[in-house]
């Protein structure tokens, strides 16, 4: 059936605050952005989409004034409104850069999803194409969207990133209710937006691959020469790649060189840009060997786990698998090795109290928790029923081996 709803390309405060008292009246709204973040310190929001029952609207940020979406972004944080949305993580990164606060109420369409028995994480595209039997062209994927003006073609593509989120989610939202999953769903919801802000508020140097070869005195140095990286890719409104790639902030920090010739030595230091700002690298260096041994960072904890713990978490990999194809969730949503792991490690420590497992907690440990400790503790079995059937294997209580003559 056609989509009757009204489209529109925003570019004035008029328009735009229409809008607004629209999404006012509605009470919840598809949402949407186009950025671009590939030459800029900073992604640069180039447009925001937005869907309600009666309206499609692209709003062009490129052509207000500043502070013009500030309106706007009172709609998203407003605890009255819903705000739906689709793997929507950078797009709630940069309402976080603009207002420093996340949406109260959110309804994710990708997790809603995982939760009623489709895969995760499914595509925008896929995810309409599975529950709603819809398609979404993907002709404008390589759209610049900071070149003005935009073609009809580039707003139509824009909108069908929102067209289906409030047909997606009346559709999954029954389905959870039928489930009886909708405290499932909005504990994920939650769940994802403190995920959003904690890799905010997380020192970004901490991110940094291969830290766990550095030392403590390193560890400092790579602080040291990521935040210089970083105070150079916002004064030159550079990505803070293009400043100083991940890996050689880590081999300088790791090498700790004594001098311009020591530090030029390495592998991929050849660029101009770098070269010329030698001096400033060693002093980043040289200053994190001064910090006394007090001071330094600890490592991130690792866990050394014990020999045949890979091997048990492959047993409890099926068991979820298991579980989770009987109870029509996505096995990917619900944990990773890592998870399965850490509950290992749980309850070979006793099970104690304070900081759980996230296996042990929730949804989580209420769907699959008991049933995997059961599997650890070996009193429960998998089984082999019927390779062929979509149900292969049974977890069944484990048997106890009668005594001869009892």
């Amino acid at each position: 059936m056609p989509d009757s709803r009204h489209e529109s390309l925003i570019a004035d405060a008029a328009g735009l605050n229409d809008l607004i008292d629209h999404i006012r009246e509605e009470r919840r709204f598809g949402f949407d952005t186009e950025f671009v973040s590939e030459d800029t310190y900073e992604p640069v929001l180039c447009l925001i989409q937005v869907a309600t029952s009666r309206r499609l609207a692209a709003v062009d940020p490129l052509a207000l004034a500043a502070g013009d979406l500030d309106a706007f972004w009172a709609v998203v944080l407003d605890p009255e409104i819903e705000v739906v949305m689709h793997a929507a993580g950078e797009d709630m990164r940069i309402c976080l850069m603009r207002t420093g606060k996340l949406p109260a109420r959110v309804f994710d369409v990708q997790l809603a999803a995982g939760l009623v028995g489709y895969s995760y994480p499914l595509s925008h595209t896929n995810l309409v194409s599975q529950v709603l039997r819809a398609t979404v062209s993907g002709s404008e994927t390589r759209t610049d969207w900071r070149r003005r003006p935009l073609t009809p073609a580039q707003v139509r593509y824009a909108l069908d990133d929102v067209r289906y989120l409030l047909d997606l989610q009346d559709r999954l939202g029954a389905e959870l209710d039928r489930l009886g999953r909708r405290e499932w769903a909005e504990a994920e919801f939650r769940d994802f937006m403190v995920a959003v802000e904690e890799r905010a508020d997380q020192d970004r140097w901490r991110r940094l691959p291969g830290l766990h070869q550095l030392s403590r005195r390193a560890l400092e140095a790579a602080r040291r020469l990521s935040e210089w990286r970083e105070g150079e890719a916002r004064r030159q409104n550079r990505p803070m790649r293009q400043v100083m790639r991940d890996d050689l902030v880590v081999a300088i920090a790791k090498r700790m060189p004594n001098g311009r010739r020591d530090l030029e030595a390495l592998r991929d230091f050849n660029r101009p840009g770098l070269i010329s700002r030698a001096d400033e690298i060693l002093k980043a260096v040289e200053a994190a060997r001064g910090v006394p041994d007090d001071q330094l960072p600890e490592p991130a904890p690792r866990h050394d786990d014990a020999p045949g713990a890979s091997t048990v978490a492959n047993l409890l990999s099926a068991a979820l698998a298991q579980c989770c194809l009987e109870n029509k969730v996505a096995g990917s949503l619900v944990a990773n090795t890592s998870d399965l792991k850490s509950l290992i490690r749980w309850r070979l420590d006793g099970c104690p109290g304070g900081e759980r497992p996230i296996l042990a907690e929730g949804w989580r440990g209420e769907m699959c928790g008991g049933l995997l400790l059961d599997v650890l503790d070996g009193r429960r079995t998998l089984r082999v029923v019927d390779p062929a059937s979509e149900f292969p294997v049974a977890l069944e209580p484990t048997r106890t081996e009668e005594t001869p003559g009892r």
